[in-house]
Formats: C-alpha cells, sequence, structure tokens
C-alpha cells in the first residue's frame, strides 16, 4: 500500500524482502516441511489428501484440542475439497471458434484449498473458447519461502516456474518469435508475486484471471440471472490485486455481466484485512486487529454473499466469520460467474 501512493517511487518490497533475507533466523523444521512440501504438486496433493481425511474423520479437530498452538493453523483451514488430477492440456468446447490459447498457475495454496474456483476458471475459459494448459513442471510461487526471509528458495521456486510456462511460448515454426501467451492466475497473492519477481527478460505475460475473462467476447454465452431478492453481491479487494495487479476494477466488470447482480464495494476496501499470506499466523495481533474492521464493515452491510480474488483473504476472513457464528458465503468472482453458466464442480 505504501509503495502505491509513493509520490518518490520507493520500491518497499523489494526492501523489505531484502531484509527479511538478512535478517531471518535460520529455517525452523516446520518451515522447512512446508518448503519442501509444496515445491512439488504431487507432495503436496498428497498431504492434502491426507488432510482431507483427518478432516472428514474429525482427527484434526482432536489435535485442535490436543495442541493450542495447532488449533489456530487448524482453525484457518476450510472443509478441504477432493482433489483434482490436472491433464496437460484442456481444448476450447468449440474447436471451430477457437479464441487462442492461455496457461493456468495453479498456485500451492488455491490448488489445495481451492481447487473449486480452478476447475470453474478451467470451464469458463473453455466455454469462452480458449484452450487452456496447465505445465506440469510449475510450482509454489515463492511467496511463502520469501516471507520467511529465504531468498534463495524463493529465487529457485520462480525459476522453475518461468521455465515450466516459457516451454509452452516456443514457436518451434518460428523460435526468434516466442508466442505471447497469458499467464491466469486466481489467486492475487500469486499473480503479484510472479509479476514482480519473474525476470525482466521473461515475455511471460502474468494476467489476473478476471481481468482477463472481462475483457472476452461473451456474446455467445449465456448466464442465468440472480433471484431479485438474493442478488446482492459485495466485493473485497484484495491489496495484491488493488496494489500491484492494479485490476480491482475488473472484479466487478465480470460480475455485472450476470443479469440482475447488485454488485458493490466493501466499506473499508482500501485496507488489508489482515490476512497477508502467513501474516496471519506470525502476527496474529494486528492481524485479527484488521479483520475486525472487515468483520464489522460486513456486519454493518449485512452482507450475505462476498467475493474476493485472494485465497488467503478468504481463510482469513471465512475463520473471522466462523468464531463470530455468522453465516456468509464467501467465493471467488470466477466461481460466481461459472455457477450461473452451469458449472456442476466437474471437468473432464
Amino acid at each position: 500500500s505504501c509503495e502505491a501512493v509513493c509520490p518518490n517511487g520507493v520500491s518497499y518490497g523489494a526492501l523489505i524482502d531484502t531484509t527479511r533475507a538478512t535478517l531471518a533466523p535460520p529455517p525452523t523444521l516446520a518451515n522447512s516441511a512446508a518448503n519442501w512440501l509444496i515445491a512439488k504438486p504431487t507432495q503436496a496433493k498428497t498431504a492434502t489428501r491426507f488432510l482431507r481425511v483427518a478432516q472428514k474423520t474429525g482427527f484434526l479437530t482432536i489435535l485442535g484440542k490436543v495442541s493450542p498452538k495447532l488449533r489456530k493453523s487448524l482453525a484457518i483451514l476450510p472443509t478441504i475439497p477432493a482433489q483434482q488430477t490436472w491433464q496437460a492440456f484442456y481444448p476450447a468446447q468449440d474447436s471451430v471458434n477457437n479464441k487462442g490459447e492461455v496457461s493456468l498457475f495453479l498456485g500451492c495454496v488455491s490448488d489445495a484449498l481451492d481447487t473449486d474456483t480452478l476447475r470453474a476458471a478451467v470451464f469458463i475459459l473453455n466455454q469462452l473458447g480458449y484452450n487452456v494448459h496447465i505445465p506440469k513442471a510449475q510450482t509454489c510461487c515463492g511467496g511463502i519461502a520469501r516471507q520467511q526471509g529465504n531468498a534463495s528458495e524463493a529465487a529457485r521456486l520462480i525459476a522453475q516456474n518461468e521455465q515450466a510456462f516459457t516451454e509452452l511460448h516456443v514457436d518451434t515454426t518460428n523460435t526468434s518469435q516466442p508466442k505471447i501467451m497469458p499467464l491466469l492466475t486466481v489467486a492475487s497473492g500469486c499473480g503479484a508475486g510472479l509479476q514482480d519477481y519473474l525476470s525482466t527478460n521473461s515475455h511471460l505475460k502474468v494476467q489476473d484471471m478476471s481481468a482477463f475473462l472481462a475483457a472476452c467476447d461473451w456474446s455467445n454465452i449465456t448466464l442465468t440471472a440472480l433471484p431479485i431478492e438474493s442478488n446482492e453481491i459485495v466485493v473485497q479487494d484484495p491489496c495484491t490485486l488493488r496494489n500491484v495487479q492494479k485490476t480491482p476494477e475488473a472484479v466487478y466488470q465480470l460480475l455485472v455481466k450476470i443479469p440482475q447482480a447488485n454488485v458493490k464495494k466493501l466499506s473499508g476496501n482500501n485496507q488489508c484485512c489482515g490476512g497477508a499470506g502467513a501474516y496471519m499466523l506470525t502476527q496474529p495481533d494486528m492481524a485479527n486487529t484488521l479483520l475486525n474492521d472487515k468483520l464489522n464493515a460486513i456486519t454493518a452491510a449485512q452482507v450475505s454473499l462476498l467475493a474476493t480474488s485472494n485465497i488467503g483473504c478468504a481463510l482469513h476472513i471465512a475463520a473471522g466469520l466462523k468464531a463470530q457464528g455468522k453465516l456468509v458465503k464467501i467465493a471467488h468472482p470466477v466461481s460466481i460467474v461459472a455457477t450461473q453458466m452451469g458449472f456442476t464442480g466437474v471437468i473432464s
């Protein structure tokens, strides 16, 4: 937020990352284990499947009662969805009217805990006429390691992603002119990290999913109208979407494509929700102070459906609402639109 408004253009983000790397203590066993798990999608998926079973059987609830430290972390977990085994390629629904090629960044947390949004994204893109590529060699965006001050690991993950997605852009008929294929993200935190840290020589064009979809041709798509009595969608703007990717308005442009949708901004959208990656766990006092402002705004506006474009914001706010016993549905804008297009939650 400071960087976005600084008249001298001071790169606070880079300064903070450098300071973290300089002052960071040796990685803890927990941090090392987390980095090892998320470094490869297969490892992360296996761990998530075990976590899902533990959640469904009630083992996580018992674990939370035994360990107060774990209880705080476990409280943030949503109902863990069934995991998706991703194909490398999902063809457009109408091959005759093919609009082009895009690539999809999964993200370690989104792939584990927001799988439904990723499925919805593939569905919408295919319906709109886009072929979707999901390179298997992609990995975490590096944000978690960077927040730990582990600069070398963060740089390694960025380099791996750059190579994985660059390979999609090689035109074998003309190697001197690489294909420009949008690299789409559903989590604004991941999108901001990739946008900031991919090499300046990279030709990868990182875009937020809502920004890409809002600019697409929807003339041949039919969306079901929302009922008048429950047509209000209140939007929370993540800091990363507002200050780094700078495309918050695209979310509203996408959601108003739904007939009868009454799309509103959440009061106080210029303030962080307190999630901020791992900040909600490492700095709980400040994170919860910021969260309380969001919860008060949600209560005052009598929100029933909250749209947010970042998994971290969604988890943090959902945990706060749950603790207060409030029933507010939180969904990604892409998931909301996909539902009105008839998406049933399954992709082939």
